[in-house]
C-alpha cells in the first residue's frame, strides 16, 4: 500500500465520521421537515376546478361572438380587490356595460349592470368554497351571475367596465351560450355522456341520473351552457387570467365556524 493511498483513506475517514454523526442527529428532523413541507404544499395547491376569466377594461371593449345568433346568454362575473380591502364590511359596488349587436352590426340594446359584492374574507368565512389566483396578489370577492334575454337574435356582445367603488382593482367575466341541441338529440347527447358527467349534470335533481325520466334528461341537456371566448388576440385585444376553485381547508373551515 502506497503512502498516498493511506493518506487518502485517512482523509476519507476524517470527513465521513462527522457526516455520519450529523446525519444521525439531524436526519430525523430533516425528514420530518420535508414531510411536513410536502403536505403543506399539497394542501395549499389543492383545487377542484379552474376556469379562464377575462378582465374588463373601461377604455376598451372586449367582444364575444356567439357560435350562432342567440336570444339568451349568461354572464358570470366577479370583482377583485387588494389585500388592504379584504375585510371591508360594506363590500363593493361594481359595474359593467354590455352592448348587444346583431348580425348586421346594428346595436339591439345596451345595459349598464351593477352588483354588490361582499368582502373576500366575509365570503370565505361564510362558505365552504373559495376562489383564488395562484400567481396574482388580487383577492376575489363574491361571484355573481346574470342571464340576459333579447327578442332579437344577438350575434355578439361588447363588454366594458364601468366606474366602481374604491378598492376594486378589476372585473373579470365569463360568457356562456346554450348548447345548440334540438328535440330528441338532447336525450341522445345526455345518454352518450359518461356516468360521472351525467351525475354532475343531474346534481340538482332528487333522483340519481339513472332514475331520470326522458323529460328530465331532455331538460338537463337543453339547459347545458358552454363558454364563449373573446374575439382577437390574447394580450393585445383582451387579457385573461386563470381562477382556481376548491374547498376550504378543514382547519381554516373549523376556525371560521
Amino acid at each position: 500500500m502506497s503512502l498516498t493511498l493511506v493518506t487518502r483513506l485517512l482523509l476519507f475517514l476524517l470527513l465521513a465520521i462527522p457526516a455520519a454523526i450529523a446525519g444521525g442527529h439531524y436526519g430525523p428532523q430533516l425528514a420530518d421537515y420535508l414531510s411536513q413541507a410536502r403536505v403543506s404544499t399539497a394542501q395549499e395547491a389543492r383545487f377542484e376546478s379552474r376556469a379562464i376569466v377575462y378582465r374588463l377594461e373601461s377604455d376598451r371593449v372586449t367582444t364575444f361572438a356567439f357560435s350562432q345568433p342567440v336570444q339568451l346568454f349568461k354572464l358570470i362575473v366577479h370583482p377583485t380587490v387588494g389585500e388592504a380591502d379584504r375585510v371591508r364590511t360594506e363590500g363593493f359596488v361594481y359595474g359593467f356595460r354590455v352592448r348587444l349587436i346583431d348580425g348586421d352590426d346594428a346595436q339591439l340594446a345596451q345595459h349598464d349592470i351593477h352588483f354588490h359584492a361582499k368582502s373576500p374574507d366575509e365570503v370565505f368565512a361564510s362558505g365552504t368554497r373559495w376562489r383564488f389566483f395562484r400567481n396574482r396578489s388580487e383577492l376575489i370577492a363574491a361571484q355573481d351571475s346574470i342571464e340576459i334575454a333579447s327578442e332579437a337574435r344577438v350575434a355578439r356582445i361588447e363588454l366594458a367596465a364601468l366606474p366602481s367603488d374604491r378598492g376594486v382593482n378589476g372585473i373579470d367575466v365569463r360568457v356562456y351560450e346554450r348548447r345548440p341541441v334540438l328535440g330528441q338529440q338532447a336525450i341522445a347527447n345526455f345518454r352518450r355522456l359518461s356516468k360521472d358527467e351525467q351525475q354532475a349534470l343531474a346534481g340538482a335533481n332528487v333522483f340519481p341520473s339513472d332514475m331520470l325520466t326522458s323529460d328530465e334528461m331532455n331538460n338537463i341537456a337543453l339547459n347545458q351552457w358552454r363558454p364563449v371566448g373573446p374575439v382577437g388576440i390574447a394580450g393585445s385585444d383582451y387579457v385573461l387570467h386563470v381562477v382556481y376553485e376548491g374547498l376550504r381547508p378543514a382547519a381554516e373551515r373549523e376556525q371560521g365556524e
